[in-house]
C-alpha cells in the first residue's frame, strides 16, 4: 500500500503529493498523519518552497466522512479527529517554507481550507473551489471560516460561506481567493516559474517574509508598524544577504545570495 501523502525532494524545492486518489483525496487520520510527517521532511531538508497538491480530480474533498460518521456521537473521538486536521492546516500555515497550493480539480470543504492554509494558490480553470459545509448541514472545523474572512472582503466571504457555492479557477481569481489562474496545459510551467522564482530570493528574506506576514496578521496594525521596523533594522545590520543585495542593486548586478 502507497503512503497517503509522498515527499520529493530536489534542492530547494519540494513537491507534496496527497495519494488516496479514489477517495479524492479525503483527509484520513494517516493522511493527516502524512502531512504533518511532510511538513517535518521538507522542514529537515532545508526546502523554501514546497508544492502542495493532490492526485487525481481532486486537491482534497475534506474530511474522512466514512471515518467521521464511524465515530458517531463520540464527542472526544470527534473532538480529537477535528484537532488533527487543525493541526495538518495548522503545521503547513506556519511552516519555514513557502507553500504553493495547485488546484486543478476539487478543492472544496477541508480541501478549500488546506488552500487556504497555503501561501500561494494557483489553480486552473478546470478547478472547482468552495467552502461546500453548509450543503450537506456541516460547519467548517479546520479554519474556513476564520481565514475566508481573511482572504476575502466580507461580501465575498459571506457568500461562499453562507451559500456553499462552488466557483470555478477563473471566478476564484477574480475574487482574490487565488493568485493565479491558467489554462490546465498552462499549468506546470507557470508552477515552475513561480517556484524558480522563489528560489532566486534570498533564503533568510523568504522566510522573514513570511513570518512577517504571519505575525502582522494576528497583532493590532499599529504593533505590526512598529514590528516591522524593529525587523528591517535587524535584518539591514545582521543579515550578509540584506548586505549583498545591496551592493548588488548599486553594482548593477544580480545578487549572490548565500543564506542563512
Amino acid at each position: 500500500m502507497s503512503a497517503p501523502v509522498e515527499v520529493v525532494i530536489d534542492g530547494g524545492a519540494a513537491a507534496i503529493t496527497l495519494t488516496r486518489e479514489k477517495a479524492h483525496n479525503a483527509m484520513s487520520p494517516s493522511l493527516l498523519d502524512g502531512l504533518h510527517e511532510a511538513v517535518t521532511a521538507v522542514t529537515d531538508a532545508g526546502c523554501r518552497v514546497a508544492t502542495v497538491r493532490g492526485r487525481g480530480r481532486a486537491l482534497s474533498a475534506g474530511a474522512d466522512l466514512p471515518y467521521l460518521l464511524g465515530l458517531g456521537d463520540d464527542r472526544d473521538a470527534v473532538a480529537g479527529y477535528i484537532a488533527q486536521i487543525g493541526a495538518a492546516l495548522d503545521a503547513i500555515e506556519a511552516a519555514p517554507f513557502v507553500s504553493i497550493c495547485i488546484v486543478d480539480g476539487y478543492g472544496v470543504a477541508g480541501g478549500c481550507e488546506l488552500m487556504l492554509a497555503c501561501d500561494l494558490v494557483v489553480a486552473s480553470t478546470e478547478a472547482k473551489i468552495g467552502d461546500r459545509h453548509m450543503e450537506y448541514g456541516m460547519v467548517p472545523g479546520a479554519g474556513g471560516s476564520v481565514r475566508l474572512p481573511r482572504v476575502l472582503p466580507a461580501a465575498l466571504a459571506r457568500r461562499l460561506l453562507y451559500t456553499g457555492e462552488i466557483v470555478d479557477g477563473a471566478t476564484a481569481a477574480a475574487m482574490g481567493l487565488v493568485g493565479w489562474c491558467v489554462a490546465p496545459d498552462e499549468l506546470e510551467p507557470t508552477v515552475g516559474g513561480i517556484v524558480a522564482r522563489l528560489l532566486r530570493h534570498s533564503p533568510s528574506a523568504l522566510v522573514g517574509m513570511k513570518r512577517m506576514y504571519l505575525d502582522g496578521l494576528a497583532v493590532p496594525y499599529r504593533d505590526a508598524l512598529a514590528a516591522e521596523q524593529r525587523t528591517v533594522v535587524e535584518h539591514l545590520t545582521g543579515n550578509p544577504d540584506a548586505r549583498e543585495g545591496l551592493a548588488a542593486f548599486a553594482g548593477k548586478r544580480a545578487p549572490n545570495f548565500q543564506g542563512v
